[in-house]
């Protein structure tokens, strides 16, 4: 009992156990397309030449997010072109929404930059 337990608890810590640098994605080139009416996170648009990297972090397969982490006091505005690090987000990060508008996947903003 005392060894199933013990083997019980190491799998959680080694699962529990998440890096972001091993979960990051490469760098993107995304648009501002203002703010989403349903959890109130920036929307960001992506390129659709991006469509098949984004798929594969995501499992989604739209080009519209809504950016969670991404600083709404300096990229607010809409239209403005930025340079993103992003992961896929955690379940941990997802927070209930109003379902008055449409709803969008997300993703994590890590770095954000204007281009």
């Amino acid at each position: 009992m005392r060894t199933l337990a013990l083997l019980l608890l190491i799998a959680l810590s080694i699962s529990c156990d998440k890096n972001e640098d091993e979960i990051a994605s490469d760098n993107y080139e995304v648009t501002t397309a203002g703010t989403s009416v349903d959890c109130g996170l920036l929307l960001i648009d992506f390129k659709e030449s991006d469509l098949h990297r984004i798929e594969k972090i995501t499992n989604s397969n739209g080009l519209r997010y809504e950016a969670y982490n991404l600083n709404k006091q300096d990229f607010s505005e809409e239209g403005q072109v930025l340079t993103v690090r992003l992961r896929k987000t955690l379940d941990s990060e997802f927070f209930a929404c109003t379902t008055l508008g449409i709803g969008y996947p997300w993703v994590t903003v890590l770095e954000a930059e204007l281009k």
